[in-house]
């Protein structure tokens, strides 16, 4: 009997991802509310046939209390930062750890050369998805991700 197939990592952004830069709407009390990317929650749970769903927001463990719920997702598992701030792309060496040799794919909208480098590098499938910030993820970004996790067979 095969062994079952070990769906890949994809690293999920908050921030500039699923909450675009700026996006956030008055709640009527005075306050503030996320305002989210449209179909931001369908999006992922798309993704989740395909790919193992992991935060990695500077939200960490807030994600799941505060995101997860909004978007109609479970609690995720996430990244635990310990931020290299003379990296051009800060969260790379904690991404470096977590992610070890898996494949994986990871949608921020703060990717450096650093991190293209890293993933160019590696032995293992690995694909960088830039989103912008200004926009938050997008339909053609399922579109490659999809893709890519197919390609893995």
């Amino acid at each position: 009997m095969a062994a079952p197939r070990v769906r890949p990592l994809l690293l999920v952004d908050v921030d500039g991802v699923l909450l675009v830069v700026g996006g956030w709407d008055e709640d009527g009390d005075g306050g503030y509310k996320p305002s989210y990317v449209p179909e931001a929650g369908e999006m992922l749970r798309r993704l989740s046939a395909d790919f193992e769903l992991h935060w990695a927001t500077t939200w960490e463990a807030s994600a799941n209390v505060e995101i997860a719920p909004a978007l109609g997702l479970p609690p995720l598992p996430f990244v635990r930062f310990d931020f290299d701030y003379r990296a051009r792309t800060p969260k790379l060496r904690s991404v470096m750890a977590y992610v070890g040799d898996r494949p994986c794919a990871w949608i921020d909208d703060d990717l450096g050369p650093d991190a293209v480098a890293w993933a160019a590098g590696r032995s293992v499938p690995t694909l960088l998805v830039h989103a912008d910030p200004a926009e938050g993820m997008a339909r053609r970004h399922v579109d490659e991700l999809r893709d890519f996790a197919a390609s893995l067979g």
